[in-house]
């Protein structure tokens, strides 16, 4: 009699929870707004990366929901002048009946010339019909805590036609994925460097993609043991930055870090030159 008390109880558990899933209502935020389903007031924080939509939602129906923000979704603002922003995380809002409640969703933008939405700006969620863009938001979704300046720079390869070599994170298998990703969609050759870039706001709330730090491996062969010395030169040859001190290394195939901090340095292309007793071993352009 135990026993089958225990499988009666069992059973009845399954039944419910089964009655609870039935009951609940799974619905993609466009859809739910279009269906009027929920009703949604979506404001900038002021902010054009990162936690910068705020989304008050309530749900109009008499069951509880889960309403997803699928990555990709949209966020237009009433002002044309304005950002539009892109979410790649997936996130999902849990709604009790009538419930309202206020969440903050990160967001990305997609307009590089356009201007910062202000903190009074007002958007409406959309699909997108960005292929490549949503894309980019279903290869990133899987990979958990990004940096945001990495999701950023990877979204304005797509959408602006930024380098692909901006992209860099510290999440090196993430990195590596979107990458490929970007370097194949965007026709772009792959570079051997990257670019730590930080993007500033103007006062008239506009976007400059500032390069701050150049880096990357350098690799050559080394018949016998040699002393560099390094300099880098810009496009009319002028040195524009001397390493001071000589570097010993053994015979061999040589790899070695390195960084180059370039912020104020003009936009253009540079050459990394490494020589051994006035011998020219290494040169290897990278661009601001």
């Amino acid at each position: 009699m135990k026993k089958q008390a225990i499988i009666f109880i069992i059973f009845c558990i399954t039944v419910l929870l089964s009655s609870y899933r039935n009951s609940v209502l799974s619905v993609d935020l466009v859809q739910a707004i279009q269906e009027k389903k929920v009703r949604v007031d979506i404001t900038s924080t002021g902010g054009y990366s990162g936690k910068c939509i705020s989304m008050k939602i309530e749900n109009l129906s008499n069951i509880p929901m889960y309403v997803g923000i699928t990555p990709g979704t949209l966020f237009i603002p009433g002002d044309e002048g304005e950002q539009t922003l892109v979410t790649i995380q997936s996130n999902v809002i849990v709604l009790q009946k009538a419930e309202s409640k206020t969440v903050l969703v990160s967001g990305y933008c997609t307009e590089l010339s356009d201007r910062c939405p202000a903190s009074t700006t007002t958007f409406t969620a959309a699909k997108s019909s960005n292929i490549a863009l949503a894309d980019l938001a279903r290869l990133m979704a899987p990979y958990t805590n990004l940096e945001d300046g990495f999701v950023q720079q990877a979204v304005w390869c797509i959408t602006d036609s930024q380098s692909v070599s901006n992209v860099s994170g510290s999440n090196v298998t993430a990195s590596k994925a979107v990458r490929e990703y970007l370097f194949k969609q965007t026709g772009q050759t792959d570079t051997w460097y990257q670019t730590r870039r930080i993007p500033e706001m103007t006062a008239d709330r506009n976007i400059v993609n500032t390069a701050a730090e150049v880096k990357g491996k350098i690799e050559f062969k080394a018949t016998k043991t040699v002393e560099l010395q390094s300099v880098v030169e810009n496009e009319a040859g002028e040195v524009v930055w001397t390493y001071p001190y000589k570097t010993s290394l053994p015979a061999g195939d040589i790899v070695f870090d390195f960084g180059l901090k370039v912020r104020n340095w003009k936009k253009g292309n540079y050459y990394i030159i490494y020589t051994c007793e006035g011998k020219e071993l290494v040169n290897q352009k990278f661009t601001i």
